[in-house]
């Protein structure tokens, strides 16, 4: 299996498990487990606040966006 994301790429939270789209921009740290085949990653924002989310509830930021 192939990962979708790669550690330090810009991505935006869009389908979250809480239900709320958070659209700000979030840096990868690390992958950190497989839950069901799904990929867990580790994300962080600018000003610091860390998430585990799924690969289906991220997105590739845009190529112009930044941290």
């Amino acid at each position: 299996m192939t990962n979708a994301f790669h550690i330090g790429q810009l991505v935006r939270v869009t389908r979250p498990s809480s239900g709320y789209a958070d659209h700000r921009i979030y840096c990868i740290l690390c992958m950190v487990a497989e839950e069901r085949g799904i990929p867990l990653y580790r994300i962080k924002n600018t000003v610091g606040a860390e998430r585990l989310v799924s690969a289906e509830e991220i997105e590739p930021a845009a190529l112009t966006a930044l941290p």
